[in-house]
């Protein structure tokens, strides 16, 4: 074996394949699997953008629905709301059924004072109150009749008051009082 080395050493050709051989070899396997690599990536990536194109049609689409839907929405004057005693349901007027909408209240300049969204009687969604001179006085968040998110108050100019975190109903972080 020895001497079969010492031939290959004497002999150029044979160092040079020897040395040269194996390293292209390598070098062309790392390349196939980096290209085999930025294919995937390059599939992962058209596969994402696919899907992301299917849930910016599906927004549109749901965006679309929520519009046609809100216009079948009852809204109604606030002041016509009525809370039953036994109940706590609010009710439009002397409907005996518990209200489902929007109830909207303005004052007698026009300005808005109140809206707040009702579902089966309770208030579900944002609640929010002005000030006369339509500086935003509360904004509250409610679920399922209990309170639910931010509320905040507000001064007449528009100065923070008041900013309190509730989750179904009890209160979990006094932000600013």
């Amino acid at each position: 074996m020895l001497l079969h080395f010492r031939n290959i050493t004497k002999n150029p050709f044979l160092l040079t394949c020897l040395v040269i051989l194996p390293s292209l070899f390598q070098t062309s396997c790392l390349e196939e699997e980096a290209e085999g690599l930025k294919n995937s990536s390059k599939e992962e990536e058209t596969a994402n953008n696919n899907k992301i194109l299917e849930l910016e049609k599906e927004i549109t689409l749901l965006k679309w629905e929520n519009s046609r839907l809100s216009l079948k929405l009852r809204s109604v004057d606030g002041a016509a709301l009525v809370r039953d005693v036994q109940t706590n349901l609010w009710h439009f007027d002397v409907e005996r059924t518990p209200y489902t909408g929007n109830a909207i209240e303005n004052f007698k300049n026009g300005k808005p004072r109140a809206e707040a969204s009702f579902l089966k009687g309770k208030r579900d969604g944002v609640a929010r109150y002005w000030h006369e001179n339509g500086i935003l006085k509360l904004e509250e968040q409610w679920f399922d009749g209990k309170e639910d998110g931010l509320f905040r108050e507000w001064d007449d100019e528009g100065q923070l008051l008041k900013a309190l975190r509730y989750k179904r109903g009890e209160l979990i972080e006094v932000l600013k009082n």
